[in-house]
């Protein structure tokens, strides 16, 4: 009996050694871990009501709009560069959850608490939403085992600490969510049991569009793939080719309609979804569905289907705006495109950081290359089903690194996909561990996820030379900055423009400038009034009503300006040459302040 007994005590203990942790769980510890690596943030964004970037302040300046009721369409804000304002290129999709958060939590909270609290709680359900979708697509590509390694190579890719921080609202973290389950949809779909999960797809794909352009080069690689797909494949991704295209045509209306108001139907706006992308979107819809209905048995055949429609499609968008594909930011002052933009940090090319910052730049790209180096040694190990699912993953990895290198801001992208790369090659290399002698030590395979992620590297290569600079600019743009300009009597302000979005969200002031191409006149006007000598300053401020002139040394764009024009108004503020007009307010903070005399 004793025997029976400690037989079935050994299954069970077996058993339960086997079972592995709900990934529910997993994700919990992660949420956890990364909670406590990014408390300090955390603190800042609670106790101070800190912003981390310019986007975040104004996507609550927006949402405080949408609150205090303005119109669902009206994307105006009435504070930049008044008195017209500057109608933004920023939908209400991301302002829905901000708004019911505030709004529920502000039941209990003072609205300002409330306020603090959405921006801790909203990026931590974005957190947790990231690592379900890589969850899913894990299991999807590796099944079960890999789960563990995906959580993990997210934790340690950071995003923590970038666009899924405490304090982050704005659309970007949304964007890399709908990118991951996106891709999620549309792997499992190529499985011809599940073709019609490629309709999800396409409606991920219309809901990203409604938010902002930034998943659009993503968006039309997945089209494409399914048609290369379809070609290689023929009837076996008919089905899920179809669903694509009916998911994508049914959604791109009803995203344009309850996004875009009717005065705004025919615009062709080419950095926000609008005509130039509904038109094109919906051609490439219809493309897909018709391929999908023809029967076509060959390769060859299939081949000059879709040529022939791929050149009615580009007709298509030619006929729209062909330009939006080229430069979304067509328009743009070339001033302000010379001195702002192309000095923006995120937008710099990759070679560029690595001029900069090396050693960062290897943190932030080491980890994606490796990755999509996997990926592609995934798609040459792999057969059949998981070949196709591994090439559609591969591609979009090489998509998203040569997006990178173009731009940084897209490593943020490129980084959960390519991340699916390390996870393939440590569970293989375990796997091949465990048919060998070294089967005992199988599991420090999963030591490798340090080489396939940012904080691996971090822990031994030394980054960011430009500390003392980057404690300056954020001492400029901290909320404690703003305190004692919040006090001052209500006025129009010119100030460096990467201030802007904080004064708007944390004074009651009115700002001719701020971070945004769309405010192609303030952005100008600022620009002009602090290259100018004295008096023409004086003239172009009188124009705009100005009230006060900020300045803080910390913000690169003080002293950039100065040495561009020596005999300017900022030069002649950054030496204290004063001019008569402007009198200078005992200063309190980071910045000194100049009142407008009459």
């Amino acid at each position: 009996m004793s025997i029976l007994y400690s037989a079935a005590r050994s299954r069970s203990a077996q058993a339960c050694e086997r079972r592995p942790i709900p990934p529910w769980l997993l994700i919990a510890v992660a949420l956890l871990l990364g909670s406590i690596l990014s408390f300090a943030g955390a603190h800042k964004v609670w106790q101070d009501g800190t912003f981390f970037d310019s986007d975040d302040a104004m996507q609550l300046v927006q949402v405080r709009e949408l609150l205090g009721g303005q119109n669902w369409f009206d994307m105006t804000i009435g504070r930049l560069d008044p008195p017209h304002g500057v109608f933004m290129h920023w939908s209400r999709t991301i302002d829905v959850p901000l708004a019911l958060l505030i709004k529920g939590f502000g039941l209990l909270l003072p609205a300002q608490t409330a306020e603090r609290l959405t921006r801790l709680v909203f990026p931590l359900v974005l957190q947790a939403l990231l690592y379900g979708g890589i969850v899913r697509l894990a299991r999807l590509l590796l099944g079960p085992q890999a789960v563990p390694a995906a959580i993990a190579l997210v934790l340690l890719s950071g995003m923590q600490f970038g666009e899924f921080q405490p304090g982050r609202i704005d659309h970007t973290a949304p964007q890399i969510v709908l990118l991951v389950f996106m891709l999620a949809s549309l792997v499992e779909a190529i499985d011809p049991a599940y073709a019609r999960r490629a309709a999800v797809g396409g409606v991920l794909a219309a809901l990203s569009l409604s938010i902002s352009i930034e998943n659009l080069p993503f968006i039309v690689a997945f089209a494409a793939l399914f048609v290369a797909l379809w070609i290689a494949r023929g009837a076996l991704m008919k089905e899920a080719l179809a669903s694509f295209g009916i998911g994508l045509g049914a959604a791109l209306p009803v995203a344009f309609v309850a996004t875009i108001g009717r005065a705004h139907w025919f615009d062709m706006a080419c950095d926000a979804y609008s005509a130039a992308y509904l038109i094109p979107g919906l051609a490439v819809a219809a493309a897909m569905v018709v391929l999908a209905a023809w029967r076509l048995p060959t390769k060859l055949t299939r081949l000059a289907a879709a040529s022939l429609v791929g050149c009615a499609v580009l007709a298509v968008a030619a006929a729209a705006k062909p330009v939006c594909f080229l430069d979304p930011y067509t328009g743009i002052d070339p001033l302000v495109r010379q001195i702002w933009l192309k000095n923006v940090e995120e937008a710099m090319p990759l070679s560029r950081f690595f001029r900069n910052e090396p050693a960062a730049a290897a943190i932030y790209f080491l980890p994606i290359a490796l990755g999509f180096a996997a990926s592609v040694a995934a798609v040459l190990r792999e057969q059949g089903l998981a070949r196709s699912r591994w090439l559609l993953v591969a591609a979009i990895a090489a998509l998203a690194v040569a997006l990178s290198c173009w731009m940084i801001r897209v490593i943020g992208f490129a980084s959960p996909i390519a991340l699916l790369g390390g996870a393939w090659f440590i569970v293989r290399f375990h796997d091949v561990l465990t048919r060998t002698r070294w089967r005992a030590i199988a599991m420090l395979a999963f030591v490798l996820v340090l080489p396939f992620s940012s904080i691996g590297w971090a822990l031994v290569l030394t980054q960011d030379p430009q500390a003392a600079a980057r404690a300056d600019r954020a001492a400029c743009l901290a909320s404690a900055a703003f305190a004692p300009l919040a006090k001052l009597p209500p006025g129009i302000v010119l100030a460096p423009i990467d201030a802007g979005s904080h004064l708007l969200a944390l004074t009651p002031h009115s700002v001719l400038a701020a971070p945004y191409h769309r405010d192609n006149h303030g952005n100008r006007a600022a620009l002009d009034a602090f290259l100018s000598e004295p008096q023409a300053a004086r003239r172009i401020l009188r124009v705009n009503h100005v009230t006060y002139v900020m300045t803080c040394p910390g913000l690169n764009e003080t002293a950039a300006l100065a040495a561009r024009a020596p005999h300017g108004l900022v030069a002649a503020l950054v030496h204290g040459a004063i001019p008569d007009w402007l009198k200078a307010l005992p200063r309190t903070g980071k910045y000194q302040v100049f009142v407008m005399q009459p």
